[in-house]
């Protein structure tokens, strides 16, 4: 194999990204931990989202929300090319592992909680033990996901919101909407489907959030609670149109 052929399929490896719900804690520039949410992780990186408030060794990332110290939202902080190490403690493996990295990307928006940031990484560093975990978590099965934008409207804190489905599956949707839904928290769609009387209603919790690049709104991710017979039907249709 040439070197060039060798380089574009490693770079095909690092940008294919998984989507993942991941604790993990983060050090910048000084001797705090913050805890944060690993979105998405690749070979070559990871897009995560933060509070910015520091967190104990006991603490979970939701357990920082939103008690202890003042958020960190300084421009510096996050800047592009501050380094950063990232430690993660899963059970799976018999002792934490730390990755640093590059700052790539940054971007803090508002949630329903409060501020958010969220940020890439270029990671440095590849352990084995790190590369076994992105094996296991490439070998998990996903449904494909259907591209489409279906207008739909979603139930979050008992307030209702409007939303575009950008693709949807079996398993779940990414939707694309001004308000941004807080990870972890349960939502209720309604979805207007053709032929039907009655729309077609889901639960499901959000499993991902990425900010837009203006700081309102963005896309996020739902994994489906009750993904029934009618839903596996609306699928069904949509495959076969």
């Amino acid at each position: 194999m040439g070197i060039a052929q060798s380089r574009v399929l490693q770079d095909h490896r690092r940008q294919s990204r998984i989507s993942v719900q991941m604790e993990c804690r983060f050090k910048i520039d000084d001797n705090k931990e913050y805890g944060a949410l690993i979105l998405d992780l690749s070979q070559g990186g990871a897009f995560l989202s933060s509070t910015l408030l520091p967190v104990n060794e006991s603490q979970t990332f939701e357990e920082s929300i939103p008690h202890g110290e003042s958020p960190r939202y300084d421009e510096n902080f996050l800047s592009t090319e501050n380094k950063i190490s990232i430690t993660l403690d899963r059970s799976e493996m018999k002792k934490p592992l730390t990755l640093t990295g590059t700052v790539k990307r940054s971007a803090v928006g508002m949630s329903e909680y409060g501020k958010v940031a969220q940020f890439g990484v270029e990671f440095e560093n590849t352990p084995l033990e790190f590369l076994r975990l992105i094996g296991a978590l490439s070998s998990r099965r996903k449904m494909p996901r259907i591209s489409t934008k279906m207008l739909c409207r979603f139930r979050s804190n008992d307030k209702e919101y409007e939303a575009t489905i950008l693709d949807i599956s079996k398993e779940g949707a990414l939707f694309s909407s001004i308000f941004l839904p807080e990870l972890r928290s349960k939502v209720f769609i309604t979805l207007s489907v053709d032929g039907r009387e009655e729309p077609l209603e889901l639960t499901g919790k959000v499993t991902r959030n990425a900010l837009s690049k203006q700081g309102e709104g963005g896309q996020f991710g739902v994994e489906f609670e009750n993904a029934g017979h009618e839903l596996t039907q609306f699928i069904d249709a949509l495959t076969t149109a």
